[in-house]
């Protein structure tokens, strides 16, 4: 009997479920010499264009206000609203997918036995991406964390998984754009935010980089683009203007802005006391605009929220004098920016004819102390900073050998073999020092390039230390200029050390070819530690005693812990603002219920979500701390009456 032919095997059913890639990348490395060239590449063609194209004017010519109407929220039957104010998101993955989490679920508050209902809205308060949209910044940086947070629901059919399936009832995504949105011409904000398009469970409405929500009970918000250092847009303010004639009598508003400018404002009018010569420095930009809004709602504006400094700080009406309260809450997932140098009791500002008198409320977060102790861990510059650490010791050794290179051959220094085997006769001692120096200072002489080079070290120092409203010729760049000063000083120090090592102990000529590559690889070492220990002490002690590198001495340490939010319930009687703190956030992750791990590799992670997939896509792998459940009041309730007076 013949064999029967072999029965082909039923086809697998394809496995149901929708195949996600999620990037999670690490805190962006500020002084990461790559990192320093291409963002000062992207500030520079910004502003340059920005100066020229304003992309607001594009907004506003292709949505005008009549298209443009306020954002309805209804929140729940009785009209109570609650919304999260989250900005500066989009650096590092722990950071922000934890920050992700909490903004996207209901959060308990063990110690005071309280839960906070998951937001009906989330307020984005700017920066929403680091370092700029470029290289497919907003997906890898925003989009992944935050539609892993709040995941859109997989469609049972898995050949149809990129269709939408509608949620009802899902919360609002409005966005702020900060000066990091900025710098690809807001064209990445508008794509995320201004389309319509789903934000995983989120949905978005607004139209363009400003817009106006309309709460129940007569409460707004108001979210402003005040671009990156320019005025406000004659149509933007064209458009706030229409819709302060819809505001009825008794309405309140909550701001946002970009940046706490009110801080600058503050800082200004205390220079002005204390120098003369200060008093011709005008308000910025951003200050200027930000007070015409506030001009324009008079008593009806309730809170001014900000972003920008990575930190949470309220600057509160002093007794019987007027003002909104004023809260900067920048703590979304960026690195942490420090509090101990606040004002607390600053100058008045003036908003048209009203001068406004602040005080700094006690509850900063982190506490000044925390603050100054964490700035004092910013030495530690080589172990946290390898690769700046190499660029400097770098520039240490083009700097020597650029000063041996023009007095390599006789005259003028005495022996042979230039400048290295000049410095080699002197042994390695205190006492040698000045005569070490004369020969430097004879080697500068007929080293036109070296001088040259040498007052570039000290200028670049000098702007570095008065970034911001002071000048290069200030008390602030002469103090830039002495740790220049100190980098050139250690480059020869090292010159002269391995000078002698090479020439005097290890016998080798100073003619021989193979001396150059040794310097080089001696300098990377010995001059990247000592080059980082000198610019991270300096970074301490310069802020310690002048204020100076209060960017610089946080950035560099990339601290992702210290997180902060807002959580706002809005009624019919008031305002109640719950500031919220996450010391520790989570750094070790597992895949969610209803997710299977398909690969993973590095910082890519390939994950198949089924239908049953309701949840998050990573939730804290065992032992890690809960983000939602591990939050904490910065300070009690702060409570704003809709009819303006005390609670």
């Amino acid at each position: 009997m013949p064999a029967m032919p072999p029965q082909d095997s039923p086809p697998r059913p394809a496995p149901a479920g929708r195949v996600e890639l999620h990037t999670h990348e690490p805190m962006v490395n500020w002084l990461s010499p790559a990192q320093l060239l291409r963002t000062a590449l992207r500030v520079t063609v910004a502003r340059t264009v920005g100066a020229i194209v304003d992309a607001r004017a594009v907004q506003a010519a292709l949505t005008p206000a009549a298209s443009n109407p306020p954002i309805p929220v209804s929140g729940s039957g009785d009209g109570t609203v609650w919304v999260d104010y989250l900005a500066d998101t989009g650096d590092g993955w722990h950071s922000t997918y934890s920050m992700a989490l909490c903004a996207s679920h209901a959060v308990t508050l063990s110690r005071d036995n309280v839960t906070l209902p998951r937001p009906d809205v989330l307020l984005l308060g700017g920066d929403q991406v680091y370092p700029t949209p470029a290289h497919g910044g907003y997906r890898t940086r925003f989009l992944d964390p935050f539609r892993a947070a709040c995941p859109a629901p997989v469609p049972p059919d898995a050949a149809n998984s990129e269709v939408p399936v509608p949620v009802p009832g899902a919360p609002l995504m409005v966005a702020t754009p900060g000066n990091h949105d900025w710098y690809d011409g807001l064209r990445g904000f508008a794509q995320l935010f201004c389309s319509g398009d789903a934000v995983g469970g989120w949905r978005t409405a607004q139209r363009t980089s400003y817009y106006v929500l309309q709460l129940p009970h007569g409460w707004w918000i108001w979210g402003l683009d005040l671009q990156l250092e320019s005025e406000m847009d004659r149509q933007q303010y064209e458009y706030f203007r229409g819709m302060q004639a819809r505001l009825a009598p008794g309405d309140r508003v909550v701001l946002c802005t970009p940046e706490p400018s009110w801080i600058d404002e503050m800082a200004r009018l205390a220079r002005s006391q204390r120098r003369a010569w200060r008093a011709d420095e005008t308000r910025t930009p951003r200050f200027r605009s930000l007070s015409r809004i506030e001009l324009l709602l008079g008593d009806q504006l309730a809170v001014v929220l900000a972003g920008d400094q990575h930190h949470y700080a309220r600057y509160t009406p002093r007794a019987g004098t007027p003002g909104p309260e004023r809260i900067t809450c920048g703590g979304g997932g960026a690195f942490l920016h420090g509090t101990h140098q606040l004002p607390e009791r600053p100058e008045p500002i003036a908003i048209g004819s009203t001068r406004q008198h602040y005080r700094l409320a006690d509850s900063v977060y982190p506490d000044a102390a925390t603050s100054r102790s964490l700035r004092d861990r910013a030495w530690q510059l080589p172990v946290r900073n390898a690769s700046f650490c190499a660029l400097v010791a770098l520039l240490y050794f083009l700097l020597d050998w650029i000063l041996h290179s023009a007095n390599a051959a006789p005259p003028p220094l005495p022996g042979s073999g230039g400048l290295i085997g000049a410095l080699a006769q002197y042994p390695l001692a205190v006492r040698h020092v000045p005569e070490v120096c004369c020969v430097l200072l004879r080697a500068l002489l007929h080293s036109p390039a070296s001088v040259l080079s040498a007052l570039g070290v000290l200028a670049f120092f000098a702007a570095l230390a008065t970034r911001g409203a002071s000048g290069i010729v200030s008390w602030d760049g002469l103090a830039g200029a002495l740790h220049g000063l100190l980098h050139v000083a250690l480059a020869f120090a090292l010159l002269w050390a391995f000078s002698r090592l090479n020439v005097a102990v290890l016998g080798i000529s100073p003619g021989d070819w193979r001396l150059v590559p040794l310097l080089l690889a001696e300098i990377l070492v010995a001059g990247g530690v000592l080059g980082g220990l000198l610019f991270g002490i300096w970074m301490v002690l310069a802020n310690r005693l002048w204020g100076l590198h209060r960017e610089e001495v946080f950035s560099s340490q990339a601290i992702d812990g210290y997180k902060c939010l807002l959580r706002m319930r809005f009624d019919a009687d008031a305002l109640t603002i719950h500031p919220l703190k996450l010391e520790t956030v989570c750094h070790r992750w597992s895949p969610g219920h209803g997710v299977t791990m398909l690969r993973r590799f590095g910082r890519r992670w390939r994950l198949r979500a089924s239908p049953a997939a309701q949840g998050p896509r990573f939730v804290p792998s065992p032992g890690e701390p809960v983000p939602q459940n591990d939050l904490h009041r910065i300070e009690p309730p702060i409570v704003i009456r809709r009819d303006g007076r005390a609670p």
